[in-house]
């Protein structure tokens, strides 16, 4: 069996050891330059700096973080350290393979195959990377897109300060533009721009339902407020797709789930293994 150790122990990489194919691979260490995480251990799996990682002559490296910056550091730093073996970069296979996009896909062709009516939403829209898709795979579906179109909103930030659940700022994901993401989209003439705050920019649409749901709005008060007006509005094999929801960065995720739950009842809920910690909620 070959053996592995993974340089950086953050959510990436944490995430990229349960991808590991544990009959071919076995995990000897994390790599880490944190010392506040050296000497501690990860499911029996232990933290050690990368020097010492290095000593443990792995077959493979792989680099746990997707930045090209860090991972070049993290490469150098174990090349000093004499590391000979074969690289793997996460950030490589990040931009090659999309585990989120094919559930997405499945999902898509789930709700297609058993004619689950309803429309198409997403909130948490950014550059459009998931609704181009949305809008491809639904082509005959009316597209709701909900998004303030100017980054996180200040009151949001507010509560995510006050529950410590993220470090968002104001600015952050402002990159973006209606018309920049309408572009993307092959049937622009099926989607709909909701700009704005939500669930303001849900007025009007109480009696909608929907087949599928994109939630990415990565902070804890727009997801609460998205599970609460989309998931009664699900139809029956109706599906959310949840951004985040194992995600260490924003972890007003599975706080608005869990306090989504404590009022409305358990959900059915599975867990993804993309890096980002994504979630699969189901309506019966």
């Amino acid at each position: 069996m070959n053996t592995i150790v993974i340089l950086g122990a953050g959510q990436f990489g944490r995430t990229a050891a349960s991808l590991l194919n544990t009959n071919h691979l076995k995990l000897l260490a994390f790599g880490d330059n944190n010392p506040k995480l050296q000497g501690t251990s990860i499911q029996q799996v232990p933290v050690l700096s990368v020097e010492q990682a290095v000593q443990l002559k792995p077959d493979y490296l792989l680099t746990g973080v997707i930045d090209e910056v860090r991972s070049g550091q993290l490469r150098s730093q174990a090349v000093a350290a004499g590391f000979q073996g074969t690289w793997i970069l996460l950030g490589d296979l990040y931009r090659q393979l999309d585990v989120r996009s094919a559930t997405l896909f499945r999902l898509a062709s789930r709700i297609l195959q058993g004619n689950v009516p309803g429309d198409i939403a997403e909130l948490g829209v950014y550059q459009g990377d998931l609704a181009w898709k949305l809008n491809a795979w639904f082509p005959g579906r009316r597209l709701y897109l909900f998004d303030t179109f100017e980054g996180f909103d200040v009151r949001d930030i507010s509560i995510e300060q006050d529950l410590s659940c993220s470090k968002a700022q104001e600015g952050d994901f402002s990159d973006t533009s209606e018309a920049f993401v309408l572009k993307r989209l092959p049937h622009p003439e099926t989607a709909v721009i909701r700009k704005g705050y939500f669930p303001d920019t849900a007025k009007g649409l109480e009696e909608n339902r929907y087949a599928f749901v994109s939630l990415d709005a990565d902070l804890y008060a727009p997801i609460l407020a998205g599970l609460t007006y989309f998931y009664p509005r699900l139809s029956p094999g109706g599906m959310i797709l949840l951004h985040d929801y194992n995600n260490e960065r924003f972890r007003g995720a599975r706080q608005a789930v869990e306090d989504f739950e404590s009022k409305s009842g358990s959900l059915s809920l599975v867990p993804l293994c993309d890096l980002h910690g994504s979630a699969v909620i189901v309506h019966p």
